[in-house]
């Protein structure tokens, strides 16, 4: 067999193994090649202008696939990653298993930051104190698993999180206890998440009005909690050092009232670090 047609087979071949892998985590609906744009080419061009073998050489060698792997994770935080792009790069025959399965990794792993958490009341009908009667919850979503205990009503915590890929994604937990106390009904003990939503277009992070802005493609103007739940801005991370070391609270400074928000709850400037967002580590 010549070589150019054994490399053809080998093409043929990896590409078949690749839909599979594709179709088995839901990424591909159809059976069929997907067809490829202009711009989707283009950026397959330009990820794999290094993918040559050199002389005696069997798989791509680390150094060419580095190159690669940074455009390909550029093409990531670009939001130009299409299913297409992906299985074309995946089905190139230059690159050994582990390293496909190391592009795989960098597609499907990514870090998740807390954006921003609500708790909603998912019954159909709830009381208005302005009308004074029930009137339909705006906020109810039959798709919602209910999972409450026998008299806990339906209420959900809903999270909003962002990555550092651009996306966003929505979970939503149900409270499965609730006390009664004078202060009001208290609801605890959160469920496993019921429902997530992840929105995978990329889009500028500002809203048309500021009610709608969120950390979305933001994250990097934030210090962030080694859990990624909390964050908090450079200038406040900065009054909050200041108290750290004993200075007094002012209460007329908005960046020292904010600051004594988070030592209160019992936090200090020590809790947050700066991201890198293109050197991040995502979870295993």
């Amino acid at each position: 067999m010549r070589r150019f047609d054994k490399r053809t087979v080998i093409t043929e071949a990896n590409q078949r193994l690749e839909r599979n892998y594709l179709k088995s985590k839901g990424l591909l609906k159809e059976n069929k090649e997907p067809k490829l744009s202009k711009k989707e080419v283009d950026v397959i061009s330009n990820i794999l202008e290094g993918d040559v073998l050199g002389e005696g050489e069997e798989i791509l060698n680390e150094g060419n696939f580095s190159k690669i792997r940074e455009k390909f994770n550029s093409a990531l935080k670009k939001g130009v990653m299409t299913f297409g792009v992906l299985a074309a790069i995946l089905g190139s025959p230059n690159m050994a298993q582990a390293q496909k399965a190391q592009l795989k990794k960098d597609v499907t792993n990514s870090t998740w930051f807390l954006d921003q958490q609500e708790d909603i009341n998912n019954d159909k009908r709830v009381y208005s104190p302005f009308k004074g009667k029930y009137v339909d919850n705006s906020d109810f979503d039959q798709d919602l698993d209910d999972t409450r205990k026998r008299g806990t009503n339906a209420k959900y915590s809903v999270e909003k999180w962002v990555n550092n890929l651009g996306q966003d994604s929505t979970v939503y937990k149900q409270y499965k206890d609730r006390t009664y106390k004078k202060s009001g009904d208290e609801s605890s003990n959160l469920s496993d998440p019921v429902k997530t939503v992840v929105n995978k277009d990329v889009k500028p992070w500002a809203g048309k009005d500021w009610s709608q802005i969120t950390k979305k493609g933001n994250i990097g103007d934030y210090l962030w909690s080694k859990d990624k739940t909390k964050s908090i801005t450079p200038e406040i991370h900065k009054e909050l050092k200041k108290l750290d070391k004993g200075k007094k609270f002012n209460h007329k400074d908005w960046k020292s009232v904010q600051a004594k928000r988070y030592q209160d709850a019992g936090m200090n400037a020590s809790d947050f670090q700066s991201v890198d967002l293109d050197n991040i580590q995502s979870p295993s």
